[in-house]
């Protein structure tokens, strides 16, 4: 016959002390006796106790004493992207000078949600989903508190992040003053297993089009990529670079940095210089930015930043208060991966 599994009452008969005694050596040691203390814990141990149940304490406090992340993509693919990398270090950061632990949840890993839907958590943050998926209604039903970063933009629910559309137009006029006419805008397909598209890579484009002062904004060659990887933004570019210099284009504006590296890569494969032939901005300011050959133009924002506040406000909301997302800015960092036009692509 399988021995019972002891319990509070177990260890507080064997040691002749209150249920209360036994809780608190576990959880408030400061309300006991360091000896009161010492000899519960060696009956506990002697009966082969290891202390409360969390799940039991979770359910009687409301309290989990986590956070949980909602991302749309396949977790491995969230750990080889270096800007949700920066936001997950952020968040982490965060959340544990708090006390606090994170729980990743991809909605992609339950065909039903029921993954997000019975995750044991106090708040939930959504990074870069579409209003459309289902992964926010779901979180919305959970009735916790809310923060997204970058996307959606909810009602009520504080957003972490930087205009898209406006921050990425900061890239047209540097362009157009080096005499660049012809474009490239390199995106990226869905994120993967999810069949939806981050809303950033539908808006930068948007934004460096309409700052395409003087230029036929259908003259900017959209270029998608099959995912947010340095690989496939390599492979989406090759055709178009490989077109007759005449009429190629001269400047190419990347949705992210790992596709702007990429479109250098394919660049170097096909013998065209960049910047000298081709100028090439990024988006994000990821570490690989600056060491990249050439170092790339970019624009740059704080995504740990935006990591470490998202938490900050789930923390606080937790506890009550009413919270505001701060103002997340953005730059226009140039460097030497872009340079004037040739003067077959200048009009």
């Amino acid at each position: 016959m399988a021995r019972e599994r002891p319990t509070l009452d177990t260890v507080a008969t064997a040691a002749g002390v209150s249920r209360m005694t036994v809780s608190n050596a576990y959880n408030r040691p400061d309300q006991i006796s360091a000896a009161t203390r010492e000899r519960v814990l060696q009956v506990a141990a002697g009966l082969g106790y290891s202390g409360p149940d969390p799940t039991a304490a979770s359910l009687r406090l409301r309290r989990t004493g986590t956070v949980g992340v909602v991302l749309t993509e396949r977790l491995p693919y969230a750990f080889t992207d270096p800007g949700m990398v920066q936001i997950l270090h952020g968040l982490a950061t965060e959340l544990s000078e708090a006390g606090m632990a994170l729980l990743l949840v991809p909605e992609s890993g339950s065909a039903d949600g029921s993954l997000l839907r019975q995750a044991m958590v106090d708040a939930l943050i959504l990074c870069s989903l579409s209003p459309d998926d289902p992964a926010v209604a779901a979180a919305q039903d959970r009735n916790v508190p809310l923060v997204t970063v970058g996307n959606p933009h909810l009602p009520k629910v504080p957003t972490v992040g930087v205009d898209n559309r406006r921050t990425a137009a900061l890239a047209a006029p540097h362009l157009r003053s080096l005499g660049h006419r012809r474009f490239a805008i390199l995106t990226a397909g869905p994120a993967p297993g999810t069949g939806l598209m981050r809303p950033g890579f539908r808006e930068r484009p948007e934004g460096f089009r309409a700052a395409l002062v003087g230029v036929d904004p259908a003259s900017a060659v959209l270029c998608p990529a099959a995912e947010n990887a340095r690989a496939a933004g390599a492979e989406a570019v090759r055709a178009l670079l490989a077109m007759p210099a005449a009429t190629r284009p001269t400047a190419l504006f990347a949705v992210t940095d790992i596709l702007a590296l990429g479109a250098i890569d394919a660049a170097a494969e096909l013998g065209i210089d960049v910047p000298g032939q081709l100028s090439v901005v990024g988006y994000d300011d990821i570490p690989e930015a600056a060491t990249s050959h050439p170092p790339l133009t970019t624009i740059r924002q704080d995504l740990f930043e935006q990591g470490r506040t998202a938490a900050r406000l789930a923390v606080r909301q937790i506890a009550g208060e009413s919270v505001r997302a701060p103002r997340m800015r953005a730059e226009l960092v140039v460097r030497a991966s872009t340079a004037k036009a040739p003067r077959a692509g200048r009009s």
